[in-house]
């Protein structure tokens, strides 16, 4: 019996050990194992701040003073109040208050035609020539009264002479008076008459030996835009013949929806890009907001003057505005647009890192003011940023990694 329970309590011990065992070796794999992965981890974590590391000294670039001077200028990266941008459609329209519509004011035959689509002309320019019989009729009544007017008041004269040294009666007088006053009467009127056919009071006080004969002058200055009259053509008084517009200057109509009206003002500058000039900005401010609200777009039409030097912007085209509002409290950073570069597709710009190193930055941009442009990220404010030279940096930068590659 003793024998047989000391087996048993052997075996028992046996059994722990085996077990403790079991647990050593699983705990040893377990810790074994974890060490490895940690080491993986390590390496990895090593590979990619190499690799990160390595792709930063590929945007650095060094360049010598020499470099530098040659053509490198930085700016300190601010922080500005921008102004509030409103963006609409519009279109390209005559300037309506220098538009002059040539009409004749009675009916003629177009004897010659000066002038053709596209002439410039100056205010009292010669348009046309036309023959009236009715300014004939009318000129040769002038020229009758003006006679009997020269007669009636060389016998008032004579009557007057007469009765101060008592030889003619004071109705001999008065009756030469009043034949003189009534001729000077008929001369007003036919003279009149001749203004309101067109006739300068220059043109009336030297009637030349073509009686019906009167020329069609520009009230203005300008181009012909339009032109309705042929040589030979019988005209009838009131009969648009030209249209000379004046496109010195231009109105841009501006279409603003009613739910933006509160946010404009007679006076705030506005930014005009036509279709036709790709990338140019043309300038005026906001003169006119309409009265009137479209009852179909809902918009309310904004008229802007703008200059319009060489006629480049041409009525019928097609714009896009962008009206100023006045600058908000916020303030967000600002670049001059020249340090903008694009490399592989993405808005870039080279902050200076101490003397001679430039260091490229991807950037999320924002409005463009100008010459200069939101920079939404990418930048802090104080940093020194590129402004000119900065296509420089993108060559070395560009030709940095084209040797890399070669290598």
């Amino acid at each position: 019996m003793k024998t047989a329970k000391r087996s048993i309590k052997y075996s028992g011990r046996s059994a722990i050990s085996h077990v403790t065992l079991a647990f050593v070796v699983s705990v040893s794999l377990f810790v074994f194992g974890c060490g490895d992965s940690a080491h993986k981890e390590v390496e990895a974590n090593r590979a990619s701040a190499s690799k990160d590391k390595h792709e930063a000294e590929k945007e650095r670039i060094k360049l010598s003073s020499e470099a530098i001077n040659a053509g490198i200028k930085t700016v300190i990266v601010n922080a500005e109040a921008l102004p509030d941008l409103l963006a609409v459609t519009a279109s390209i329209s005559h300037n309506q208050d220098r538009v002059f519509h040539v009409t004749p004011r009675i009916r003629g035959r177009v004897v010659e035609v000066y002038v053709s689509l596209g002439s410039n002309v100056s205010r009292g320019t010669r348009l046309a020539l036309m023959d009236s019989t009715e300014l004939g009729e009318s000129k040769a009544e002038y020229f009758k009264a003006k006679t009997l007017l020269e007669l009636a008041k060389a016998n008032y004269e004579r009557e007057k002479s007469l009765f101060d040294q008592k030889i003619a009666a004071q109705k001999d007088v008065l009756a030469a008076e009043a034949e003189y006053r009534k001729a000077e009467a008929e001369v007003k009127t036919l003279n009149e008459r001749l203004r309101l056919f067109g006739l300068s009071d220059d043109a009336i006080a030297n009637l030349d030996s073509a009686p019906s004969c009167y020329a069609i002058l520009s009230p203005g200055p300008g181009v012909i835009v339009e032109r309705e009259i042929s040589q030979g053509e019988v005209i009838e008084a009131g009969k648009k013949v030209f249209t000379v517009s004046d496109l010195s200057a231009v109105w841009v109509l501006l279409n603003v929806y009613e739910k933006d009206l509160a946010k404009i003002k007679v006076g705030m500058p506005v930014k005009i890009m036509a279709e036709s000039y790709p990338g140019e900005v043309f300038r005026g401010k906001v003169a006119y907001i309409g009265d009137t609200v479209d009852p179909h777009s809902r918009t309310v039409s904004v008229r802007v003057v703008v200059p319009n030097p060489g006629r480049r912007q041409k009525p019928g085209m097609f714009a896009a505005a962008e009206i100023e509002a006045p600058a908000g409290t916020g303030a967000t950073l600002v670049i001059p647009s020249i340090a903008v570069q694009k490399i592989e597709g993405k808005s870039s710009a080279f902050v200076q890192e101490g003397e001679g190193n430039f260091l490229k930055r991807d950037l999320e941009l924002g409005r463009s003011m100008g010459d200069k442009v939101e920079v939404k990220s990418g930048l802090r404010e104080g940093e020194r940023v590129v402004a000119e030279g900065s296509f420089v940096l993108k060559s070395e930068l560009l030709k940095g990694e084209g040797e890399a590659h070669g290598h």
